[in-house]
């Protein structure tokens, strides 16, 4: 899996780790609307300095920033990481990084507490002309907003708002793939390169970690990829610790819609699976869910109510690899 859905996985985390209560097989939907529990995707921390090469592979970052918290920070380089030349958008061979080259690095907001702190990097990017702008990289976190007069879109990212020009320059990072401003949806990650203005005119489009994106509200309305999913069963919120609440949606008719099969099984509950291939089972009041890499723990516990399974919504999501966010 990318090394961005480890990143997502960081995000989740961070905002919302906390113990749910378990839920009973009965549970309905809650009278009172108290807050609901969403994932609020983390920007990603970004480090800029002068590299060196340890011995072990990493490099050590020498802040260029007077202000920062950490003046040396390890990075971590694995084969997931996206190097990028700023001048070309084409890879940057990191071979040719020699010690004292200027490198732009971001990576999952968790870093180690060891001194100095170590992180692995989702994206570097070096060679950056000395009159050149630096590209910032972002994840799109939700549907783009055309403006009025149709000549730009505004992208709400992890961290704030993009806006980009409709005549921007769009490419994909290390693929033949064609690529669109249409592909700027939830889960896109990217680099964007901005004018003066501070408006996105080259936009570098990296290959997407998710095979869709999903939403859903207290209304009962669920969409992925932006197409309404018909949901048999109900939306409903449960309460846990805290008093917070979690989004629950059908299992089956989530996975069914994103190209899944879903089966019972006796002993293993709700199996889903693609082409024979079984993706993970999840069973009522369980608070894992059974994947070929072992137990991963849940947000909230799975629920069966009336015959239909129910999982948290974004536990649901990343396990069918689909990007959840906030209507």
């Amino acid at each position: 899996m990318k090394h961005f859905i480890k990143i997502l996985s960081l995000a989740l985390c961070a905002a919302c780790l906390l113990s749910v209560t378990a839920l009973a097989a009965e549970a309905a939907p809650t009278a009172d609307k108290t807050e609901i529990l969403l994932p609020q995707a983390l920007a990603a921390v970004k480090v800029w300095g002068k590299a060196s090469k340890q011995e072990d592979g990493s490099l050590l970052v020498t802040s260029g920033d007077p202000d920062s918290a950490n003046p040396e920070v390890v990075v971590h380089v694995s084969e997931e990481t996206y190097c990028v030349d700023a001048a070309t958008g084409a890879p940057l061979d990191m071979e040719k990084v020699k010690d004292g080259d200027t490198l732009y690095v971001w990576a999952g907001p968790a870093m180690t507490m060891s001194l100095p702190p170590q992180t692995t990097a989702a994206v570097i990017v070096g060679n950056v002309p000395a009159d050149g702008k630096i590209p910032q990289y972002a994840e799109v976190t939700a549907p783009a907003v055309r403006s009025e007069d149709e000549k730009e879109r505004v992208l709400t990212i992890a961290g704030g708002e993009l806006t980009v020009l409709e005549d921007a320059g769009v490419a994909p990072f290390r693929t033949r793939n064609l690529v669109t401003l249409d592909d700027l949806v939830p889960g896109a990650q990217i680099l964007a390169w901005t004018n003066a203005a501070g408006k996105a005119d080259r936009v570098l489009v990296f290959p997407c970690a998710y095979r869709g994106y999903l939403t859903a509200n207290q209304d009962g309305a669920v969409l992925l990829n932006g197409e309404d999913v018909k949901v048999k069963g109900q939306i409903f919120p449960v309460k846990g610790e805290e008093n917070l609440e979690q989004m629950y949606l059908p299992l089956r008719a989530v996975a069914e819609a994103a190209g899944y099969e879903v089966n019972w099984v006796s002993g293993k509950g709700a199996v889903v699976s693609e082409a024979g291939t079984e993706l993970f089972s999840v069973q009522s009041d369980s608070d894992t869910a059974q994947t070929p890499d072992g137990e991963r723990g849940l947000l909230g516990g799975c629920v069966v109510d009336k015959g239909t399974t129910y999982l948290p919504a974004a536990d649901l999501a990343q396990l069918l690899q689909v990007y959840y966010y906030a209507a």
